[in-house]
């Protein structure tokens, strides 16, 4: 039995799941930018720009409810733009048709991660998104780290059972997904993270 473990923003998708939903609620007049996520728009692997429109997102979710968020309207729109995946997508989805197990591995939002998984018929563990009374905190239980996503897959996954395991990411935190695996993808990486990775452990591809 064969498992594929892959992260999702960067590495199936061309932009951030997460941060492209805040642009979807900012055109929708729900939240506010606070020209984060403007300067984002044309820098992608900007690191820091990524966590300014994630913290902006974080804040001005603050008070809304999962209804507000539209998750399922706005992932439903997301896939059907091819514009939006790598080809990493498609052999995914040629996986899960002959039989593969397929576990999404992301740090973003549970809440549309699932909409997705559920399209590809895949598992996943993303970030939590706290609610409190039915209302988003601003907190959130991240799946950011290589500790994170490495102690994820320790907790919920028997690894043993599978036969051979393929890992997907494109940063440095991905790494705590491809110590599990047999075969390495890493997707458009920035090459501070190509340092990063060749310097721990050996990368089997390179997109």
């Amino acid at each position: 039995m064969k498992l594929i473990l892959t992260d999702v923003d960067g590495t199936l998708t061309r932009k951030s799941l997460v941060l492209s939903h805040a642009g979807y609620l900012i055109e929708k007049g729900i939240i506010k930018d606070d020209g984060s996520y403007k300067a984002w728009s044309s820098d992608l692997k900007n690191e820091s720009l990524i966590m300014a429109v994630a913290q902006n997102y974080r804040k001005e979710i603050i008070g809304l409810t999962l209804a507000d968020m539209d998750a399922k309207n706005f992932v439903r729109g997301f896939y059907k733009n091819q514009n939006n995946w790598y080809s990493t997508l498609d052999e995914i989805e040629q996986r899960i048709l002959v039989g593969d197990k397929v576990v999404l591995i992301t740090g973003s939002s549970d809440f549309l991660v699932k909409e997705l998984a559920t399209i590809l018929g895949a598992d996943y563990y993303a970030t939590e998104y706290v609610l409190e009374n039915g209302k988003f905190t601003g907190n959130v239980n991240g799946m950011f780290s290589e500790n994170q996503k490495d102690d994820c897959i320790q907790w919920n996954i028997n690894v043993n059972q599978y036969d051979y395991i393929t890992g997907l990411g494109d940063t440095a935190s991905d790494y705590g997904i491809f110590k599990h695996c047999d075969y390495k993808i890493l997707v458009e990486p920035t090459q501070e993270t190509l340092k990063s990775l060749i310097q721990k452990t050996i990368i089997n591809e390179i997109r």
